[in-house]
């Protein structure tokens, strides 16, 4: 009988460990609080939702007539770059509120520090680069524009050898160019540039490499670009300007910023090829129809976005640099599928490529369950205290 209440008690003591491991207090609640970085936005109500669609299409439309105006007004500022009057075939306007003013001496010469180091003197496609500076007092006849997005109108039937990138500055950068003395920290000139040479995009792939094959053309638009959105390779590890470069394992949040990518993508992060190649080749095997104008509108502020790789507006530019230039450009040119193409020029599956690529920037991650360690450490010590219980029982049984 003392044997029998003994385990009864046993079995009480386990159950009561596992509820206070387990289960929450009584009347918990959530916290509330929301992770707004990632990519997480609140909804308005339905008349807002329709008031910001249609401001959306407004300045779709309103860009696309800007780009088009843009691209026969700036001709013979292109001819004359291209004639050897700048030395390379780049040409920087800037504008604000509709009116074309001087660009700052910064901006100027840091964007041709940054075309230099792109290794881009005379090229066949030309590059213009209009920078809007964002306007301080607030238009009450029209939508504002989106201050951090960019736009770039690429080469195509109507003008095979133009290429134009349209930059909009935030008013932090803005007052930085203008100088004033309200920006009390001083932005390293080189900081500077390699904002402005992330400006450039596809167009600094253009004017390197010619415009690309059909495949790897029609496999970019789909995606929009978005694993060429920079022809510099920059510092490799942890990216202070991203997300995940922020993300430390040892906060909840790390987890949220995880999932809140891709499956694809966190199957990369597991160093998984087969999730590595999904997340390169999504889009390869569509037949989008290019449009005429083709104009590719982005938004880089990394909080308002979902990317598809980590890190991967680079991935391009990295395999540029990995490959050479030969093997690069027989890959940007070639008639085969996006998928052989890649793999030709790495040489290597591409999943496994990018997987070993992926590492550069994230540690990588386990997947699958794991139990939490308390639960573990709890479990252990109910199994050890039963096999306590039933060592004593049993030394202490008598045979009558």
């Amino acid at each position: 009988m003392a044997s029998l209440k003994r385990w009864v008690l046993v079995g009480v003591g386990a159950c009561v460990a596992l509820a206070l491991a387990y289960l929450p207090p009584r009347g918990a609640k959530p916290s509330g609080r929301e992770v707004l970085f990632l990519a997480q936005s609140r909804r308005g109500t339905p008349a807002r939702q329709r008031a910001q669609a249609v401001a959306d299409e407004w300045r779709a439309a309103d860009g696309s007539l800007r780009l088009l105006r843009a691209r026969r007004q700036l001709q013979e500022l292109l001819r004359e770059a291209s004639a050897g009057t700048r030395g390379s075939s780049l040409v920087v306007v800037s504008e604000s509120a509709d009116v074309a003013i001087a660009t700052p001496p910064l901006a100027d010469s840091a964007i041709h520090v940054a075309w230099r180091q792109l290794g881009l003197g005379e090229t066949k496609v030309k590059v213009a680069v209009i920078i809007q500076w964002a306007t301080l007092s607030a238009a009450r006849d029209r939508p504002l524009s989106e201050e951090g997005s960019y736009a770039y109108l690429a080469p195509d039937s109507t003008d095979r050898t133009t290429c134009i990138a349209v930059v909009s500055l935030v008013r932090y950068w803005t007052r930085v160019f203008a100088r004033d003395p309200r920006v009390r920290v001083q932005v390293p000139f080189d900081v500077v540039v390699q904002s402005l040479k992330a400006g450039l995009g596809p167009c600094a792939f253009y004017a390197a490499y010619g415009t690309p094959g059909k495949s790897v053309r029609g496999w970019l638009v789909s995606r929009g670009w978005d694993l060429a959105l920079t022809l510099d390779a920059g510092a490799r590890g942890r990216q202070a300007n991203s997300l995940f470069g922020m993300a430390d394992p040892r906060y909840g949040w790390y987890w949220e910023a995880i999932y809140s990518l891709p499956p694809t993508a966190v199957a990369c992060l597991a160093s998984r090829p087969e999730g590595c190649r999904a997340a390169v080749l999504a889009g390869a095997s569509d037949d989008p129809v290019i449009p005429v104008p083709d104009i590719v509108s982005m938004d880089r502020r990394w909080w308002t976005r979902v990317p598809r790789l980590v890190e991967g507006g680079r991935f391009l530019g990295d395999v540029a640099r990995a490959v050479g230039r030969d093997r690069f450009l027989s890959f940007w040119t070639s008639p085969l599928p996006v998928d052989t193409a890649l793999a030709a020029a790495l040489k290597r599956p591409v999943g496994e490529w990018t997987a070993d690529w992926q590492r550069d920037f994230v540690e990588p991650i386990r997947l699958g369950p794991v139990p939490p360690l308390g639960g573990v450490t709890i479990a252990l010590l109910i199994a050890a205290l039963a096999v306590a219980v039933v060592a004593i029982t049993a030394s202490r049984r008598q045979v009558r």
